[in-house]
């Protein structure tokens, strides 16, 4: 009876359970010579990873593609049109369609490191406008544009601000950019022009609607193509707007301005976010800018 009592005390739950787990690897290992095996994959678990590796992963799947791709699919005008080229539709929908979770994470990377325009221009873009995005998605947007310059003698109904386009609900903006293809207030386009500050007031009046919809934008970045001059009317007339808002002001890489420029008299002239407005910079709008419908 002694004897009996002293072998249940060195017995316990968890030499039974590694005995097992030893005669299992013994099993496993007599298998793998056997024709068909298939060595048994345990579960990965995915959310146990840093959210930085988790990050990197989205990035490569949604941003990562072995296949050739045309480089005109996001356009050829402004920093819109150097997104990143996207992977195939099948592989992004399968990795926004495989939890909520991972949904909601890889939305976020996408829709904040992508710049999405505010109206499409006629460069054959395929990438969607703010008016072509889902409610859900408005507020991880983090970059929008505006192309002005196309159009100017009679620019498009549609380049109105709604609330359509959901302005408002784009609480993590911080930039907003503006790219200029020309002025229609400079003297070569005389004799074409319905008026020397139509296009102005339009585009004025345009930049003024969405900085005033915009909840949380803390600046404004210009950029432009080599024909446009930052003291001409049109670039005296977004400045002064950006200016009246209490936004900061910042340069595109494209133009290379920078806060100070010397005008045609070879004056130097600061365009910092401090300079005060003028009468002269700020003109109405006139009757071509529609106000805020819908």
């Amino acid at each position: 009876m002694a004897t009996l009592e002293a072998d249940l005390k060195k017995l316990s739950l968890q030499d039974r359970a590694q005995k097992h787990t030893n005669q299992q690897e013994e099993e496993y290992h007599e298998d793998e010579d056997e024709p068909g095996y298939q060595q048994a994959i345990s579960p990965f678990r995915f959310f146990d990873l840093p959210s930085e590796i988790r990050l990197k992963i989205y990035g490569y799947v949604l941003f990562g593609s072995k296949r050739k791709v045309s480089s005109r699919t996001n356009g050829n005008v402004g920093l819109s049109s150097k997104n990143k080229p996207l992977a195939p539709l099948s592989h992004r929908l399968s990795l926004f369609l495989a939890s909520q979770r991972i949904h909601d994470e890889a939305a976020a990377l996408f829709y904040s490191v992508q710049t999405f325009r505010v109206f499409p221009i006629q460069d054959y873009s395929r990438f969607p406008t703010l008016a072509d995005l889902g409610k859900s998605y408005r507020p991880m947007i983090g970059k929008i544009e505006l192309i002005l310059g196309s159009s100017w003698t009679a620019p498009p109904k549609s380049w109105k601000i709604t609330h359509r386009l959901g302005l408002a609900e784009m609480v993590n903006l911080r930039i907003f950019r503006v790219f200029i293809q020309c002025d229609p207030s400079h003297p070569i386009f005389e004799g074409f022009r319905i008026s020397n500050d139509f296009y102005t007031g339009f585009a004025g009046g345009l930049v003024r609607q969405i900085l005033e919809l915009l909840p949380n934008l803390e600046h404004v970045e210009f950029d432009a193509w080599p024909s446009v001059q930052k003291n001409g009317a049109l670039m005296r007339r977004l400045l002064a707007e950006v200016r009246g808002a209490g936004k900061q002001i910042y340069w595109g890489p494209e133009r290379g301005w920078n806060d100070w420029e010397d005008d045609d008299n070879g004056n130097t002239v600061t365009y910092g976010s401090t300079d005060p407005i003028t009468i002269k910079d700020r003109v109405d709008p006139g009757p071509d800018v529609s106000p805020i419908v819908g």
